[in-house]
């Protein structure tokens, strides 16, 4: 399965953020767990795409030309909804009607994916500033790796993660 990441660096160039989010997590992963990166969008909005003949291209997620700081949040705020399959599956898990693995394994989802949403709060979603499963390259969210440096933009690098 791939999932979407987004690894938030401090950089002089978007080339140089892709670098710096590969340097962080180069230790993560196994055989199993492989990754590409497709880019990154900065706090500008300026784009920048892997190339795919570069070693961390063939990512399933490339920005757009057009991609903003914007879309990136609203696409974090989608991933902030409740899952309805998993809803289910933990409501009926509550009235002791679980009748497999895949019921509690689906409301163990739900409890943790709440606690994510619970966690942010109401507030809306700021790539730049906040975080969803972080460090948790394997699901869909948001890792805080940017450093306090007025000399250097941010970065939302995108991580093609297979697990």
């Amino acid at each position: 399965m791939h999932n979407l990441h987004y690894i938030v660096v401090s950089s002089d160039s978007g080339e140089n953020a892709v670098k710096e989010a590969s340097n962080q997590i180069s230790d993560w992963g196994t055989d199993n767990n492989w990754r590409s990166f497709g880019g990154c969008v900065s706090e500008d909005n300026e784009v920048y795409r892997v190339p795919e003949i570069h070693s961390w291209g063939n990512s399933r997620w490339i920005p757009e030309e057009n991609h903003t700081i914007e879309m990136i949040n609203e696409q974090v705020k989608g991933w902030l909804q409740p899952n309805v399959y998993d809803k289910e599956k933990f409501d009926k898990c509550s009235n002791g009607d679980a009748d497999s693995f895949f019921d509690w394994y689906s409301a163990k989802k739900h409890c943790e994916h709440m606690y994510q949403i619970t966690k942010h709060g109401d507030k809306d979603f700021n790539v730049l500033q906040d975080d969803l499963y972080d460090y948790e390259y394997g699901s869909c969210g948001v890792t805080q790796m940017a450093l306090e440096d007025k000399d250097l933009k941010q970065y939302v690098v995108f991580l093609d993660m297979h697990n």
